[in-house]
């Protein structure tokens, strides 16, 4: 699971980042860091099986989601490229904490 939390954590330092910029997709930007702040805070309250498909599914996802937004950072230009795949791994995400959710 920690895997998971890092790569969180930096999909949401890089939007930060992103968001400090002032671009045109900044309120999308912003509310991807709302929604990735209130599942950090979802994540860190549950426990979650690092085996299980679904977990794998969702760290893979946010692992691109970092990584993506870290590009973004560089190449501000592709920042239309990058919330898609945020989308994505809060989707995958939010299915996870469901799925272990009481």
């Amino acid at each position: 699971m920690e895997s998971l939390i890092q790569n969180l954590q930096r999909t949401i330092r890089a939007l930060e980042t992103l968001s400090e910029k002032k671009l045109p997709e900044a309120d999308q930007v912003d509310e991807l860091l709302d929604q990735l702040f209130q599942q950090k805070i979802d994540l860190v309250n549950v426990t979650v099986s690092s085996s299980s498909p679904v977990y794998l599914q969702a760290a893979q996802a946010m692992s691109q989601a970092a990584t993506r937004v870290e590009k973004a950072v560089k190449e501000p230009s592709r920042t239309d490229e990058a919330i898609p795949v945020v989308f994505d791994a809060i989707g995958k995400l939010a299915k996870l904490l469901n799925h272990v959710m009481p």
